[in-house]
This record gives structure tokens, C-alpha cells and sequence, in this order.
């Protein structure tokens, strides 16, 4: 177990997959400006992503869902320098505020901007959110580069097939920002055709959609993998397809090309942060994007009229990219 460093600088994670993968480009950021040693704490679930990596030199995961004045203690405990917490809860601001932690870092938009000591907007900013934790950071360290893509190695080795081989998501936390499973199918079918083998990636949760996807000619990967593995499996394909996701989140971080599918939400703000990602939505849809979990306009067309064709073109090109 890493040795927990005094006078580090502390970041929060998110609990949900897409959000932490959002933290990976800061956290490479707060390396390259030398911020000191950083400590990521959070859920478990997602701060193992960055356990026994170069982008943090120990990790906190919390047990249970600790209450400000414990988490308080745990900051006061390692005499933390800064605490940069970007989730909208509350609780990590309060407990910086608490431990007279120096340095508070977040939004303004809550009440979570009065603890802090900068601060600035996030929901109410234009643009990637990336340039939105860029421009927050940037009230601290004014002269700030630009903000990097992760290039996140996650440090595990899987067992790839000998070919070449493309990565499926097809799951979502909602209904409606899913591209219709027939079209994925449709889509593994063209890609073994043309050589690729296929993994599906996916939670335990989705597995009935991956397992239909899958069928007996893709690897079904779902249920079956660590964050650091699915992000292994991710860094090493020709090109990855999701929807707007966590992994694929996720996927941009890794450096993968990956196309990210969008429909009830908007790309502008959540566009996956990578050198060879893109997000792509269907245009002149009058109800897209509703942002609601679920589709009350028959045939989902924001999603289903993106037919498999037009994302295979999407993908190859990005396979030469």
C-alpha cells in the first residue's frame, strides 16, 4: 500500500465512470505544472482507475459514504495542502473548509462555492467541460498550459486476440442515449466480415444488451473486467464505438480512436477528451437533445436514423486517422 504523502495535493473523483475519466486530463495537468504529490480520493469504484499509477502517488478510496467531518479528519490527518474538487456535492468543500485545508479548489454554482478560496463557473460555462476545469484551475495558477489529453496507460496486461480488434459499448444509464442494439449487431457482423474481432465491454448490469450484441461471433467482455482492464482493452484497439458513456469517456482518455454516439444529450459539453475521438449526432432532429432519460418520440430517430453504414465510415476513417 502506497504511503499516504503530507502536504499533497488532494483531488476528489466522482462516482460515476465518465466523470472520473473527465479528472485523468487534470490530473496529467497537475503534473506536468508540478503541483506537488497528488492524492485521489473518492468511491472505489472509480478511484482503483488510477491505483498504482503514474497520475497519482497514493489513493484514498472512501469506506462507506463518509459524512463531512469525517472526511474533514482524513484531510487534517495528511495535513493536505489543496483540495480540488470539481463533483457538485457539497461534501468535499465542506470538509476542505473544515480541515483548513490552504487551499480550496471547485465551482461557484452551489453552495459549495463559499468554502472555497477559488473558485469559478462550471454549469453555466460554454464549451468542453475540460476547458470549463481548465478555466476553474486557471483562477489558481493563472498562467496554466493548455489542457492536456490523458494518454492514460492503465498499467495492467490483458489477453488480446492475434488480430486486430475493435471495442462495443453498447450500454447506457439511459434508455435514450442508446443506440438501438440491432444496429450495434449489425455493426460486429460488419466488422468480423472485414477482419476485426470484436470485444463487448459493458457492466454487469448490461449484460442481457451485451450478450445479444455479442452473439457467438464477438468476445463478450461484460461483467467480466476491471475499469483498468476494460481501459487496457480500450488503448489497444483499432477504433471504439460507444454511447455517450462512461467508457467511452473512458476510451478518449486511454488515447484510443473512439466514436462516441449522441442523441438525448449534447456533445458540446461532454465530447469525449482525446486525440482520435469525435462525437456524432444525427442533425435536424427538432426534439434532439431533450436530456431526458427516456424517448417519447416514436422510432427514437435521434439515435436510430444513424444507421451502421454511416457509422462504419465514421469508424474506418478514424482506423486511419
Amino acid at each position: 500500500m502506497a504511503v499516504i504523502p503530507d502536504h499533497a495535493t488532494w483531488v476528489r473523483f466522482p462516482r460515476f465512470v465518465g466523470d472520473a475519466a473527465m479528472q485523468l486530463p487534470v490530473l496529467r495537468l497537475l503534473r506536468e505544472i508540478g503541483a506537488g504529490p497528488i492524492v485521489v480520493w473518492g468511491p472505489k469504484a472509480t478511484v482503483g482507475l488510477v491505483a498504482d499509477t503514474w497520475f497519482c502517488d497514493a489513493t484514498v478510496p472512501d469506506e462507506g459514504k463518509p459524512g463531512p467531518l469525517a472526511m474533514a479528519g482524513t484531510l487534517r490527518r495528511h495535513r493536505a495542502a489543496r483540495s480540488i474538487h470539481f463533483p457538485k456535492s457539497l461534501r468535499p468543500a465542506l470538509a476542505a473548509w473544515l480541515a483548513r485545508v490552504p487551499e480550496r479548489i471547485g465551482v461557484d454554482e452551489s453552495l459549495a462555492g463559499l468554502f472555497n478560496t477559488h473558485s469559478g463557473p462550471f454549469w453555466s460555462a460554454d464549451g468542453p467541460f475540460l476547458l470549463r476545469y481548465h478555466a476553474v484551475l486557471a483562477r489558481r495558477w493563472p498562467d496554466l498550459p493548455p489542457m492536456p489529453f490523458a494518454d492514460f496507460d492503465p498499467g495492467v496486461v490483458i489477453d488480446k486476440p492475434g488480430e486486430r480488434y475493435l471495442c462495443l459499448m453498447p450500454g447506457s444509464t439511459w434508455p435514450s442515449k442508446a443506440w438501438p442494439l440491432e444496429h450495434y449487431r449489425t455493426l460486429l457482423l460488419r466488422a468480423r466480415a472485414e477482419g476485426f474481432a470484436v470485444a463487448v465491454l459493458g457492466s454487469p448490469d448490461e449484460a442481457v444488451t451485451c450478450t445479444a450484441v455479442a452473439g457467438a461471433e464477438g468476445i463478450n467482455l461484460c461483467g467480466r473486467t476491471t475499469l483498468k482492464e476494460a481501459a487496457a482493452w480500450m488503448r489497444g484497439a483499432a477504433v471504439v464505438l460507444g454511447n455517450d458513456s462512461g467508457l467511452s469517456h473512458l476510451a478518449a482518455a486511454t488515447g484510443a480512436p473512439a466514436l462516441a454516439l449522441y442523441g438525448a444529450t449534447d456533445p458540446g459539453g461532454s465530447t469525449p477528451w482525446g486525440p482520435k475521438s469525435r462525437g456524432l449526432r444525427k442533425e435536424g432532429i427538432p426534439c434532439a437533445p431533450c436530456f431526458k432519460p427516456a424517448c417519447f418520440t416514436p422510432g427514437h430517430p435521434c439515435l436510430a436514423d444513424i444507421g451502421p453504414d454511416q457509422v462504419w465510415a465514421e469508424l474506418s476513417s478514424l482506423i486511419s486517422v
